[in-house]
């Protein structure tokens, strides 16, 4: 079935039979669900004994956080779970595997189930999922944040900016009571992957007018001590995770990153202190888990460590013996997904929670891809899953290697289902076992251009947890592995470290990782035909007497990776582009196309030059293709609309708001939709305030003559919504304003400012890129003026590129050319225009032009059997 074995293992004292970290101990988990089962109903107990003595809700939920208390805990303080949405595809190329992704893989998760643990309950009647949801608890009812993380998760893409990571997947869905028994027991039955995208309420939180405190001052003055702390329940999930060897719980890393400070107590600092750092809650610094940070999104695609952007809230480690965490980042802004108003109720949120979702919507088409190459019913143990995803994420951050903002990286599907492929005939992916005392070694020889990078991961036992104490210093490293890589030489090449006291130094490695479970070893640029000695063994004693791991490798010859990015992508005419080719796996030669062809290669290079430079001539966006080539084969990678030319006029007045309330949350025009949830304050401090945002970047295709839908969602659902008041401008004749006639396109006071309207593009509107200008205000009755100041509300300006038109001859009128009845447009053709003459013509006469007359036109189309009769003179411009 596979593979060339490349590899040559030398196996001392390494075993082969089962162990527990290898089989599903079903047993064990049943008695788990059991024991947590009890756990919870007792502490049930207490919660409603705390509840009713206190007059403390047990559940509070508002529109942008729902907490329910869990537990008293051992100071007689009440734990709350909280979601972990933040107040107010393209980016890990899980698009990219999909049907019709451009990668050559047709994964959507058929066949796959995914599991959900949330506030609540998703809507299960929502169009987007079918009869795909199964509620596992009885949960009744439906929540917002869980039908979100579900949409994310598998929505089907009826909406297709909703369209979730595994779109044909199914879903069992659970509310977090009794999380950890419904968990044990759902692993013992075959579960592969869950999301959680809550955890305890941990530091400062926002009560709507305030900030409380949720640390203990008997502890700590200063800040939450659970922040990086090991606890019991990041214990339990560790457990669970070790008896369960296929199973893989993603977290999110939590959104407490400068979260207050309130005044008491006032000595408490805001979450993560002036740095930054240690703000990820208990269940997140868990071992055996996948925990995920959010970061914004990449709409074109990684290119550069740069693209990744930080969010400003995501959790950050280290954990509080130094563990890397979070593991890896994901897209956490400003995800459009379902919402439970309606069966077609959509809103985007950010958050990490947000983010989890997407990694585990994506990591189920990994199980996915690797049950269709290597038979029904194989899967990846979650070490193997999580060392693979770690293995191909992309770099972030300013240094090389892991850091305590971005983890490992930005998660690459697309690398990581390439990987799944190569270990076809490469024998990349390996699962192993250690014995006690046992050391396992392998070799590779690098080949020239190719980096050698090796990664490890195991399912650990469960740690013990400390003592309620700031950032204790002990180990929850329970069983020790370490992976080093070995020259010719005796040169030692170790893995990936951090600095807990320093967090943030970049890694070193330069010394053995003790703390981590997982360990990589890089070698950018190894000696071509070196053979180096891949080697696992252990320090102490292995717990249970064994341990199992997965191992990753890259150092072969493979198909390149193709990928590039430009110096600048929003130019003027003729300005030039400067591509950089930035495929990895060594490609030897490059192909690049660009569509549409109004463009020219300048400065001595070509189409396949490595980094060509060009100009483009025309308005409109473009897409750029490169292929990339080796030895072992080529791959493409398109990125659409990734350069924006434009000849716009410039000088246009400005347009602002002096208060955000009524800011444009959603608007589409044509084939383009821009979600976006925050608003762009560019005056300053208040009073200067200035609610604008520049999407001109943004260019949006329209014809002359053609009509197209216009939708404007405001972000405002507070009293008087309905007085907010529309208007939509568009400088048709690109004079730099929007006085003229026919430019102001949508007028639509006190009527919530939103709604969808129709634009038709006028036939003498001037080719070429213009502006487009929207703007919300509040209580006018009237829909203002385009320019200046108003109260509430914003403006928002786009790019509008107006091309060409096509015109069809109906000779409805007569037979002559220069009637504007006798066209469909009802405009005669001018250089503005394509003409059509059709076959049959609906007024059943032929088009003349007359003796003495003259016509023009772009292009000319004549259908078969189509007749022009040409008396006259008759210049075509040639299309556009």
């Amino acid at each position: 079935m596979k593979k060339l074995l490349l590899l040559s293992a030398i196996l001392l004292g390494f075993l082969v039979q089962a162990f527990p970290q290898t089989e599903t101990n079903v047993e064990e988990l049943l008695k788990l669900s059991k024991l947590f089962k009890e756990q919870w109903e007792s502490n049930r107990q207490e919660v409603i004994n705390f509840s009713q003595q206190y007059n403390i809700p047990i559940r509070t939920e508002n529109d942008t956080v729902t907490r329910e208390m869990q537990y008293i805990n051992q100071f007689g303080q009440p734990e709350y779970y909280q979601t972990e949405n933040k107040n107010a595809a393209a980016t890990i190329s899980s698009n990219k595997v999909h049907t019709g992704g451009g990668a050559g893989f047709t994964l959507d998760g058929s066949g796959m189930t995914v599991h959900e643990w949330d506030a609540g309950a998703p809507l299960t009647t929502h169009q987007e999922f079918g009869s795909r949801i199964t509620i596992g608890d009885g949960t009744t009812g439906s929540h917002y944040h869980s039908t979100h993380v579900a949409g994310t998760l598998i929505a089907a893409g009826v909406d297709p900016y909703a369209k979730g990571m595994a779109p044909l997947a199914n879903l069992r869905a659970f509310d977090w009571n009794s999380d950890n028994s419904e968990m044990a027991s759902e692993a013992a039955s075959g579960a592969l992957v869950s999301n959680h995208s809550y955890g305890f309420t941990r530091g400062w939180a926002w009560n709507g007018t305030g900030w409380d405190w949720y640390g203990n001052t008997s502890v700590s003055v200063y800040e939450d001590y659970k922040f990086g702390f090991y606890d019991s329940y990041a214990a339990n999930w560790d457990e669970i995770a070790y008896n369960a060897p296929y199973y893989l719980i993603c977290k999110s890393a939590g959104n407490d990153r400068g979260d207050g400070p309130g005044t008491n107590p006032p000595t408490a600092e805001i979450d993560g202190g002036t740095d930054g750092y240690d703000c990820v809650g208990s269940q997140g610094v868990a071992k055996n888990i996948l925990t995920i940070g959010a970061v914004d999104d990449i709409p074109l695609g990684y290119s550069q460590p740069s693209d990744v952007v930080m969010s400003s809230f995501s959790g950050w480690g280290p954990a509080d013996d130094g563990r890397i965490k979070p593991d890896v980042v994901a897209n956490g802004i400003e995800l459009w997904s379902t919402l439970n108003g309606s069966n077609t109720d959509y809103a985007s949120m950010s958050g990490t929670s947000m983010a989890s979702p997407n990694a585990a919507g994506s990591l189920i088409l990994l199980q996915e891809h690797w049950e269709d190459l290597n038979g029904s019913g194989s899967k990846m143990r979650s070490a193997t899953l999580k060392a693979l995803v770690i293995h191909t994420a992309d770099e972030a951050g300013s240094n090389p290697g892991p850091d305590y903002k971005f983890g490992w990286g930005l998660l690459n599907i697309q690398k990581a289902a390439k990987k799944i492929t190569e270990d076809q005939t490469n024998d990349v992916i390996s699962e192993h076992t250690l014995s006690n005392g046992g050391t396992y070694t392998t070799t590779l020889t690098a080949t020239s251009g190719f980096p050698i990078k090796v990664t490890i991961c195991w399912t650990d036992p469960k740690g013990t947890p400390p003592a309620p104490t700031l950032n204790p210093a002990d180990v929850m490293l329970v069983n020790d592995l370490d992976l080093r890589l070995t020259d010719q030489s005796s040169n030692i090449y170790y893995s990936w470290s951090l600095d807990k006291s320093n967090p943030s130094a970049a890694a070193t490695n330069s010394g053995e990782n003790n703390v981590d479970n997982v360990e990589m070893v890089y070698i950018e640029n190894p000696a071509p035909g070196e053979t180096y000695t891949i080697t696992v063994d252990h320090d102490g004693t292995l717990s249970n007497g064994s341990q199992a791991f997965s191992m990753i490798i890259s150092g072969y010859p493979v198909t390149p990776s193709a990928n590039f990015y430009a110096d600048t992508r929003t130019i003027g005419l003729n300005q030039t582009v400067h591509f950089t080719d930035i495929s990895t796996e060594n490609p030897t030669s490059w192909s690049w196309s660009i569509s549409p062809s109004d463009y020219v290669f300048v400065s001595g290079t070509s189409s396949s030059s490595q980094n060509p430079q060009v100009q483009f001539i025309k308005s409109g966006s473009y897409d750029v293709t490169l292929t990339a080539s080796n030895t072992a084969g080529n791959d493409t990678e398109t990125k659409t609309k990734y350069i924006v030319a434009s000849d716009a006029p410039t000088g246009y007045c400005d347009g602002y708001s002096t208060n955000p309330a009524g800011y444009v949350e959603n608007f589409s025009f044509a084939s383009v939709q821009n979600y976006h949830t925050g608003y762009t304050n560019v005056g300053g401090v208040d009073p200067n305030d200035k609610y604008y945002q520049d999407f001109t970047n943004i260019m949006i295709d329209v014809n002359l003559l053609g009509t197209y839908t216009l939708y404007v969602l405001n972000g405002y659902n507070g009293t008087g919504e309905n007085l907010l008041d529309l208007a939509v401008w568009i400088d048709f004749n690109r004079d730099g304003d929007f006085a003229d006639a026919g430019e102001q396109v949508v007028c639509d006071p006190d009527n919530y400012g939103e709604g969808t309207f129709s634009v038709t593009i006028p036939s003498d509107a001037s080719l070429g890129a213009t502006r487009m200008r929207v703007r919300t205000k509040y209580n006018g009755s009237d829909c203002g003026s385009p320019c200046g100041s108003t109260g509430n509300g914003e403006v928002e300006d786009y790019t509008v590129n107006m091309r060409s038109g096509d015109l069809t001859w109906t000779g409805a009128v007569s037979t002559d050319w220069n009637t504007a009845g006798n066209w469909d447009g009802n405009v005669v053709p001018n250089t503005s225009f394509n003409v059509i003459i059709p076959s049959s013509p609906t007024g059943g006469r032929w088009p003349v032009i007359s003796s003495g007359t003259s016509a023009q036109c772009l292009d000319l189309t004549l259908d078969a059997g189509a007749q022009l009769t040409n008396n006259g003179e008759l210049t075509l411009y040639g299309p556009q």
